[in-house]
């Protein structure tokens, strides 16, 4: 897979640093097949290898210029796209400008010191939209210092990575600290090291850049707003809005809103997002199918070229271990496996915002003032948020300061003579590098490198080196696909930078650090209405794990969608299910507009519903499998036909889901439930219990949804809430509404977690809407449904060990549910017991004891823990 590609999921999925991973994966998917068709070590000497390899390079590149085509029939692609491209003749004027500074760029800029303050924030959550817990948090503050006759030095004076669940982290985030400029860096910022240079032409395999020559096959543009500002020496700068939106719905692409100097074409500000979401098993099947024709065409450019600068001695050995290898290899080894791309399903990610801000300095050089990302990724059951935030601030711009040279790098293959003389160089390794530093004569080195072991493991055998002898160390990094080299300034006790007093306080909020406001304003350019044109897709239908549920009325109940992107945000999705115990089919159809924080979706349905879905209900995988195991369903059900129309927006503390719907409720009964199956049933003849009697009836009502993550600090105090409301009438007219509220804090040795929830309502509520309190989600130990009613409330508290890594817990349920009318009448429910979780709660094992009523064990595997 491309190293781009790589890139993207790698921010998405986890927020980190994606040149780890590119290099692992340059040297795995694609390395692993070029070994198996490069002849054997033994059969070419070192120097006919890297023959071999140079001419192999060179005819990639010539078999890649093939494929795009000449520049004579790309510039006649571009010129008739060109006529569609503009609505306006400003349009295109603003376009052009804004390529001729993005190639030129300042060239009369000599020098700036600045200093980056940085943010990298990655959560994950099981169930609750906007309450994902914090994964890890990397706060960096670092110096750089730049001049065009040496290059660029990084002095970090303050790195700390957090991670909640873990009671010991290791390593730094110094490499993730962006550059704000060195010459032909790139204009618009993206979290990737493949984005961090300007290319003067679009290249069709990558990302699809908007201001390339060439970008008028992908993107249409036109003029938006238009702004003047004024500066004190009485100077106005004049502002104008360019809205760049793909031609279709595709990842590769982006949507956006680009304020450009009208004068000078420089970028100034701008707010763009991708065209669509990221499917990963289907963007990995793709990029292989690519790389598997681009190996195909390749192939005869390769052997001409061989043939023509190889002797034939060299040639006719490559050739035939190649033709070898070839036949061995199995064609289908580099695609994704079936069983895995519908097994672990969803796996998809987007990239919902990214904003960048530049300021003008000295009254004429334009520099990054700010850069934000945000990002998310759904995989399986778990939902991955990323958000990153910097700012730049400038403590010198073309001033006159000394910079020492960076260090000169040190051949590998260097004598063991020349390596024992005392030098400083640098030890060049794939695309990173770490200055060395030998002295002749050293005595013990065995001794010294026992010494150091732990320190070597962490940073670097360099880093070891330097520090018997300094305060400080140097490491070499090259960075931007080899564009630029970074050389970092660090102290030997690394220690330092984690504990430095410029470092904001962990529990520092994001809104205390950057400016969130000038952000927001930005992103709102990215409404619903800005995106790719009307341009339908083809249809995909597929199978999935996220389409299989069992519970006690379907059984075993299989699904299959079909899904089509349409264009202008629109997505239609069709889902038809059957049971094998009931046997009976439902299915529903949604159409949906997103921009990716919000999505607005009408549904007509006819399905099987949950009477507590925000508590029980198997109607996911997850849930399903204490069904399936050991006969155990959490939820009581109901169908309902309908429409709905909703619409759900993510905040940065939180989400909010409101809409309205019309529909039919009636019994799910068990009547018809003649074969349902399950594992525990087989083999211990445990079967469900009866599905709760629901009331006919018909309603017209609308409901709503908040969740708001009050506070978090990353190891402290942790506040959460959510309301929920709903109102309906016709064959009844009623009202209901809850909240439900969890604090966490550590507490000296231990945490600490309660949970408190109350909820009543007005009117006639029909049994189906009535509150079941009792199980897993609300009284442990006793059973689903022990008490139901139009109120409850219900309290857990939990207490388990400091680290969330692995947690013992300890926990104490309280609970009620019935008649509001006999609210604190009737003798609540009580549970207690002991549980396991792992990864802050994300998972959780409980052997729970029914106190009252019911005195019973029980165990439960479940997600999402408060502990």
């Amino acid at each position: 897979m491309r190293p781009y590609v790589v890139s993207l999921l790698s921010l998405a999925l986890l927020g980190l640093p994606a040149r780890p991973i590119e290099a692992q994966q340059r040297s795995g998917t694609r390395a692993q097949r070029d070994s198996v068709r490069r002849p054997s070590a033994d059969s070419l000497t070192r120097e006919q290898r890297e023959a071999v390899r140079e001419a192999a390079r060179d005819a990639r590149s010539i078999s890649r210029r093939v494929q795009r085509g000449d520049s004579s029939t790309r510039a006649a692609l571009t010129d008739a796209a060109s006529t569609t491209a503009f609505a306006t003749p400003e349009a295109r004027a603003i376009l052009v400008r804004a390529r001729q500074a993005r190639e030129v760029q300042d060239s009369a800029l000599k020098s700036y010191r600045a200093t980056t303050t940085q943010r990298m924030s990655v959560s994950m959550g099981a169930r609750k939209l906007g309450l994902e817990k914090l994964l890890f948090r990397g706060d960096n503050v670092a110096e750089i210092s730049w001049r065009r006759d040496v290059g660029v030095w990084v002095k970090p004076v303050g790195s700390r990575l957090t991670v909640p669940m873990a009671s010991d982290v290791r390593g730094d985030m110094v490499s993730a600290v962006t550059i704000p400029y060195f010459p032909g860096r790139e204009q618009l910022w993206f979290p990737s090291s493949d984005f961090g240079v300007a290319k003067t032409e679009v290249d069709d395999r990558d990302i699809i850049h908007p201001l390339a020559r060439g970008a008028e096959r992908w993107y249409r543009y036109e003029t938006g707003d238009s702004v003047d500002i004024r500066l004190p020496n009485d100077r106005v700068i004049h502002l104008r809005e360019l809205k760049i939106t793909a031609r279709k719905p595709e990842w590769r692409t982006f949507v956006g809103s680009f304020w450009f100097d009208r004068d000078g074409g420089q970028l100034v500000r701008a707010a763009y997002r991708m065209a669509a979401e990221i499917d990963i098993w289907s963007v990995a099947s793709e990029e292989t199918a690519r790389e598997l024709m681009e190996d195909k065409e390749l192939a005869p450019v390769r052997d001409s070229v061989l043939r023509a600068r190889l002797p034939r001695e060299i040639y006719v050995k490559d050739s035939t271990r190649r033709a070898e290898a070839e036949k061995r290899r199995d064609p289908d080894e580099d695609d994704v496996p079936a069983w895995v791309s519908a097994t672990f399903r969803p796996a998809k990610a987007r990239l919902d915002a990214i904003t960048v801000e530049y300021g003008l300095y000295q009254g004429k050089f334009w520099l990054p003032r700010a850069h934000s990302a945000t990002a998310s990724a759904d995989f399986l059951f778990m939902r991955v948020p990323f958000r990153l935030d910097e700012k730049f601030t400038y403590e010198s711009v073309d001033g006159d300061f000394a910079l020492p040279a960076l260090p000169a790098a040190r051949n590998r293959f260097a004598s063991g003579d020349s390596a024992k003389a005392d030098t400083t160089g640098v030890d060049v390794g794939g695309s990173n590098a770490t200055v060395t530093m030998s002295a002749g004569g050293s005595g013990n080195e065995r001794t010294r490198q026992r010494r150091d072991s732990v320190q070597a493991s962490v940073y670097g055998a360099a880093k070891v080196r330097q520090c018997a002898n300094d305060t400080t160390w140097t490491r070499i990094e090259n960075r931007y696909e080899g564009a630029v080299r970074v050389a970092y300034q660090l102290p030997c006790d690394m220690k330092q930078l984690s504990s430095s007093p410029v470092l904001p306080p962990e529990s520092a909020s994001d809104e205390s650090l950057f400016d969130l406001r000038s952000q927001a304003e930005l992103v709102k350019a990215l409404g619903l209405s800005l995106q790719a044109p009307w341009a339908p897709q083809m249809p995909r239908i597929r199978l999935g794990s996220d389409l299989l549920r069992y519970n006690r009325v379907e059984g075993l109940s299989a699904g299959v969608e079909v899904s089509q992107t349409l264009g202008a945000g629109f997505t239609a999705r069709a889902v038809g299910r059957i049971g094998h115990a009931d046997l009976h089919a439902n299915g529903e159809f949604a159409l949906s507009r997103s921009n990716g924080a919000r999505t607005v979706t009408a549904t007509a349905y006819h399905r099987l519903a949950a009477m507590n879905p925000e508590w029980a209900g198997a109607l996911t995988l997850g849930p399903s499998l204490p069904a399936f195991l050991y006969g155990r369903d959490e939820g009581f059900y109901y169908r309902t036909m309908g429409v709905s129309l909703r619409e759900q927006r993510e905040q940065r503390r939180g989400a909010v889901e409101y809409g309205l719907f019309l529909e039919r409720q009636w019994t799910a009964g068990d009547s018809d439930v003649v074969n349902t199956f399950s594992l525990a049933r087989a083999l211990g003849n445990r079967r469900f219990r009866q599905n709760m009697v629901a009331e006919p009836g018909a309603y017209a009502g609308a409901n709503m949804t908040l969740t708001r993550l009050l506070v978090e600090r990353p190891r402290g105090l942790r506040l959460t809430s959510i309301m929920r409301a709903e109102a309906a009438t016709g064959t009844f007219e009623y009202g209901r509404g809850s909240v439900e509220s969890t604090i966490s804090s550590p507490t000296g040795p231990v945490a600490v977690a309660v949970t408190g929830s109350i909820g009543s309502s007005v009117g006639r509520v029909p049994a189906q809407r009535t509150y079941m309190v009792g199980g897993l989600r609300t009284v442990r130990g006793q059973l689903p449904g022990t008490q139901g009613g139009d109120a409850y409330w219900f309290t857990r508290a939990e207490v388990g060990t400091r680290r969330g890594a692995v947690r013992p817990v300890a926990f104490f349920d309280v609970g009620w549910s019935g008649s509001r009318k006999t609210f604190g009448q009737i003798q609540p429910q009580r549970g207690t017991g002991i549980g396991l979780g792992l990864l802050d709660g994300l998972l959780r094992f409980d052997v729970s004891r029914g106190l009252y009523p019911f005195k019973g064990w029980r165990s439960d595997f479940y997600l999402e823990a408060p502990l």
